[in-house]
């Protein structure tokens, strides 16, 4: 058992400095304002994008918002909390966690009431079937070992009710040329999250446009930021993808 845990610490570990390192090559590469709405206008069209795939999603679930316990793996600094809170979920109802030590600590001091975990998303420190909704954005594209990803989906549905729903909030394409990113596309998705045996896919949403195209149109030329999603949607990176865990006697 001693070995056991051992190498789970070890491997949680090398995790962390994986997940540091692609921080800060992001950072890096692109400054530190890239995904800021105040500075960056490039930004402002892409995130409404976001929230409208989002939105047009949680409509259709069966859901009461004040209510729901909503889990948020990779949660970061804590950037879903405010939306989640505008579509009327309560903040007391909201578990979020991350590997990186420092970004739960930012997450805790602007959200002091709400539960942040510092932990390893491979094993959730939550009972079985605790959560209504548990959500991800913009988190499997950075995780390229399938392993991992295939570890962290599993216990997603481990805590979601059954009946409940996962949100799969990602990018459907890689970035040519780039190391560190693996499209979350449909098949992969039917892969992580076992769609057929133990969930099944209740929503789509087309959400932002490829970054390129996306934050050129949404500082330049934002009138047609939405036109060209709709007449071009091969061009829409972003998707919302919603899952419903089966009950106990559909799952096979």
């Amino acid at each position: 058992m001693a070995k056991g845990q051992r190498r789970e610490r070890v491997g949680e570990e090398e995790l962390q400095r994986g997940v540091s390192r692609w921080y800060e090559r992001y950072y890096s590469d692109v400054g530190e304002f890239r995904n800021s709405l105040l500075h960056n206008p490039e930004v402002m069209f892409q995130s409404f994008a976001f929230q409208k795939s989002l939105i047009n999603c949680l409509r259709k679930l069966d859901l009461d918002p004040p209510t729901a316990k909503v889990l948020d793996v990779g949660c970061g600094t804590g950037g879903s909390l405010p939306q989640m809170i505008e579509l009327g979920f309560d903040p007391a109802n909201f578990t979020g966690i991350d590997i990186l030590e420092d970004r739960i600590a930012a997450a805790r001091s602007k959200h002091a009431s709400v539960r942040f975990i510092a932990g390893d998303a491979r094993e959730l420190p939550c009972e079985d079937g605790a959560f209504d909704l548990a959500l991800e954005s913009t988190m499997f594209i950075s995780v390229t070992d399938n392993d991992v990803a295939k570890a962290i989906a599993t216990e997603m549905v481990r805590v979601t009710r059954p009946s409940g729903y996962i949100v799969v909030i990602d990018w459907r394409y890689s970035k040519p040329g780039k190391e560190g990113y693996l499209a979350v596309t449909r098949k992969r998705i039917r892969y992580l999250f076992d769609v057929g045996t133990q969930t099944d896919v209740y929503c789509v949403a087309r959400g932002a446009l490829v970054p390129p195209i996306g934050r050129m149109l949404s500082k330049r030329l934002p009138s047609l930021y939405f036109l060209v999603a709709a007449l071009l949607p091969f061009l829409v990176g972003q998707t919302t993808t919603v899952l419903r865990k089966r009950l106990p006697s559909q799952a096979s």
